[in-house]
């Protein structure tokens, strides 16, 4: 893990965040989680 920097990390936390989800309708959850926190 030493070989692994912080940006390829959040590179990778990006992806994950940004690809549609099925088990979320096909919405990214970043998007899911911007909505719920304006809701509350």
């Amino acid at each position: 893990m030493r070989t692994v920097t912080d940006d390829d990390i959040q590179f990778a936390q990006s992806r994950i965040n940004n690809r549609p989800k099925k088990c979320l309708g096909f919405k990214q959850p970043a998007v899911i989680f911007k909505e719920m926190a304006m809701a509350a």
